[in-house]
């Protein structure tokens, strides 16, 4: 069974309900481990309330309540994970292909991960790292979710948006009424959905596929070097190339005779050619 196919029926039949123990979601071992580590942060607390050492007492007591607190927390990522990959809207999964899932959260949200605790009581979870597996890949709460990117309403946005521009084609002489540059801006940025539109596909189309079909010589010849074919330099704060290239989309949808900045320099040396052979 496939990765994907395994995640989703473990979502789909989900062990355990709403009422489970945040204790218990994450396997057997890990809830060992945590039951192991809040039993002895009792009994610690236990014998020094006994000796009269309240201040002491109050720091596992402050620690018990620490790792429950924690774990209530990890138990919320784990069903944000599991509407999100399982049951999303129509039960798509509704990450962008822009985060790394098989790295991390697909093993560890399936039971491969392993809960531990660092010297301040607060969770250490971690996964054999995929690529090399005698190493792991660890991961505090709070950095869970630091790289998912999820999917909105902003591919709808701009389908919207060009079949409003392909339907005012037939409009002779009268200019779009709407300004593609900055409506696709605005896209772009909005939540950082241009991670989206970077990794996955956008009106039957994906972004990376035809920019590197169409600059096939150029990152060849190494004029286009590999670092600019890293998704994360395609942010639009720093880099053109994302906007022109859905901007043009909907040039061409509204003007089929439109040429981009690059066509139009590729048809005048074009016709230089041309006139010189001519000559």
């Amino acid at each position: 069974m496939s990765e994907n196919k395994q995640a989703k029926k473990y979502f789909e039949n989900m062990p355990y309900g709403n009422d489970a123990k945040s204790s218990e979601i994450h396997g057997k071992e890990n809830q060992q481990v945590i039951n192991g580590m809040v039993s002895s942060l009792v009994s610690k607390y236990d014998e020094a309330m006994k000796t009269g050492e309240k201040d002491m007492a109050s720091k596992f007591s402050s620690a018990i309540k620490q790792i429950s607190g924690d774990l209530d927390n990890l138990k919320e990522i784990k069903k944000e994970f599991a509407v999100n990959y399982g049951g999303g809207t129509g039960g798509k999964n509704m990450f962008s292909n822009w985060t790394n899932l098989k790295q991390f959260d697909l093993p560890f949200w399936l039971e491969a991960g392993k809960i531990s605790f660092d010297e301040g009581m607060k969770p250490l979870l971690s996964v054999v790292d995929a690529a090399d597996n005698t190493k792991e890949i660890t991961k505090r709460i709070e950095d869970i979710t630091e790289d998912w990117v999820v999917k909105g309403p902003e591919q709808s946005e701009y389908m919207k948006m060009q079949q409003n521009a392909l339907e005012q084609r037939n409009t002779m002489g009268e200019p779009l009424d709407f300004d593609v540059d900055w409506q696709v801006d605005n896209i772009l940025h909005n939540n950082d959905a241009w991670k989206i539109f970077t990794a996955d596909k956008v009106g039957g189309r994906y972004f990376l596929q035809d920019y590197v079909l169409k600059n096939k010589d150029k990152i060849a010849s190494g004029e286009i070097p590999d670092e600019m074919l890293d998704p994360k330099s395609f942010n639009p704060s720093s880099d053109t190339r994302l906007h022109k290239y859905f901007s043009d989309r909907i040039k061409k949808s509204f003007d089929p005779n439109y040429l981009s900045s690059e066509e139009v320099l590729e048809a005048r040396k074009l016709q230089e050619r041309t006139n010189n052979n001519k000559v």
